[in-house]
């Protein structure tokens, strides 16, 4: 359910239990039908269980949206190096396709993020991994140390990318959670609504203070 009409709901829900536990008539009244403060603070629980859980789903889809943005700007420079060196390559191994075949440098390239961390991968170990094309590509400027922080920047995306994943999972869950409170506050104050408007049917003026319009 959209936030912003649950916190509207909450916001009446809020004001009506509050009306009810601060006026002394129309606790009495309420009273007689069962609805003791006591029984009246459970429902307050509900509203603040649900309250909370609004709070912790709105910080979970923070950090969801703070490490894709972080996801994002990082795979954007990680994938210009890929690409440079990727076109390097196929400078440097003009008509040797094994070399390029080798570091996966042919073809068109994968555009999916999890295609490109694979790709890049290959390319880059077996870069690291061949002595004799480590020799060549140093030529044009092209050390290993500097493969290998490339390579880390792949390693760095792949990781803030599983950590976006983890964060995307959390955020759903706690969607779940919170839309579940909801349900359960609103069953209560369904209920808790209907007597009012029974306990309190002589005293309209009061259920109107509730926020509860007389049926």
């Amino acid at each position: 359910m959209n936030g912003k009409i649950i916190a509207t709901k909450l916001h009446k829900i809020e004001n009506c239990i509050l009306g009810a536990q601060n006026n002394p008539e129309i606790q009495e009244k309420l009273s007689a039908f069962g609805y003791t403060p006591e029984r009246i603070g459970e429902g307050k629980t509900l509203l603040n269980k649900v309250n909370s859980l609004m709070t912790a789903q709105v910080e979970e889809y923070s950090d969801q949206f703070i490490a894709t943005d972080k996801v994002g700007k990082l795979w954007k420079t990680a994938y210009s190096n890929y690409m440079i060196i990727v076109k390097l390559l196929r400078v440097i191994f003009v008509g040797q396709p094994e070399m390029l075949k080798r570091f996966n440098a042919t073809g068109r390239r994968n555009r999916s993020l999890s295609g490109w961390l694979r790709d890049a991968r290959i390319l880059y170990e077996n870069l690291l991994n061949s002595p004799d094309a480590l020799t060549v590509i140093a030529q044009f400027g092209y050390s290993a140390e500097k493969l290998n922080d490339e390579l880390q920047a792949v390693n760095e995306v792949e990781n803030l990318h599983s950590k976006r994943l983890s964060e995307k999972g959390e955020a759903q869950q706690s969607t779940i959670e919170r839309d579940k409170a909801f349900d359960e506050l609103c069953q209560w104050f369904s209920k808790f609504r209907a007597i009012a408007r029974i306990a309190i049917y002589d005293k309209p003026q009061l259920l109107e203070a509730l926020g509860i319009v007389k049926s």
